[in-house]
């Protein structure tokens, strides 16, 4: 049988990252990530880009990257891919909490 790798929902703690923005990452193995990310209202993640691919689900609230459409706002359910190498910040006026998926870490 195959190894499952799983996190139970009601035991993980959140991990700060910025003021206002906390973590939890799900799966970190080489070349791939995916990290919860938790924004407070009115923060924001920084601006960074990525070598490869970054793919965002909007689980809950609103998640606004000022580059896109100047600063729409996408809801629950919406699903957003950036290129590689396309810069990007995450903020959100309401608070949210996002999937993010890609294949390695910020390159700045």
């Amino acid at each position: 049988m195959s190894h499952i790798d799983y996190t139970d929902g009601a035991a993980p703690a959140w991990e700060s990252v910025s003021e206002g923005v906390e973590k939890i990452v799900l799966r970190a193995r080489p070349g791939e990530n995916r990290v919860l990310l938790r924004i407070a209202p009115g923060k924001g993640y920084p601006k960074h880009a990525h070598s490869v691919p970054d793919e965002v689900f909007v689980m809950d609230g609103i998640y606004v990257d000022p580059g896109v459409e100047g600063g729409r706002e996408f809801g629950a359910g919406s699903y957003l891919y950036y290129p590689a190498g396309t810069e990007h910040n995450a903020t959100s006026p309401t608070g949210c909490t996002i999937l993010v998926w890609n294949s390695n870490v910020p390159k700045g």
